[in-house]
């Protein structure tokens, strides 16, 4: 097993805590129809990712299968330079060692079962970060922890 992984409790890493809201959802759709690419999260596919600007969300779930479609939000980001490079930082940090422990963590526990969804999006720096925080309130996503609305940032403590 890996080193940083033994550090953790085994009984919980892979527990995600979820708070599904499915009214800001649809706010959220209603605001900002944006068009998602899924994409497994391997170096390999890097080519996949849009070289544009844009928001992402890593979730852990099913593609649509024999099984209905379930997916579990767990970050939630944005980037002014291009989801492309972001997704490849991401890689880089997933075995360094001075990595975002709690970034580190969803990508070892889940390697293998994440996915990056990237929906590109120019704006302002200030538009971009309303769209963040509009898809954090959303998705309410357990590894995000910076972004919040301080509402929300009281709600969540009580349950996290």
């Amino acid at each position: 097993m890996d080193p940083f992984l033994l550090d953790l409790a085994a009984d919980e890493m892979r527990t995600i805590k979820c708070a599904p809201y499915p009214a800001r959802w649809l706010d959220f759709h209603q605001h900002y129809p944006l068009v998602w690419n899924f994409i497994p999260f391997a170096e390999a596919n890097h080519a996949q990712v849009p070289d544009q600007a844009g928001i992402y969300c890593f979730f852990v779930g099913l593609p649509p299968s024999s099984l209905p479609p379930v997916g579990y939000p767990l970050y939630v980001g944005k980037t002014e330079r291009t989801l492309r490079q972001r997704f490849i930082e991401y890689i880089s940090e997933e075995d360094h060692d001075t990595g975002r422990v709690r970034v580190r963590k969803f990508l070892k526990v889940f390697q293998g079962e994440l996915h990056f969804a990237a929906a590109a999006f120019q704006g302002t720096h200030d538009e971009i970060m309303t769209l963040e925080t509009a898809a954090m309130e959303a998705l309410m996503p357990v590894y995000s922890d910076l972004g919040f609305k301080a509402e929300t940032r009281a709600k969540r403590s009580a349950w996290q």
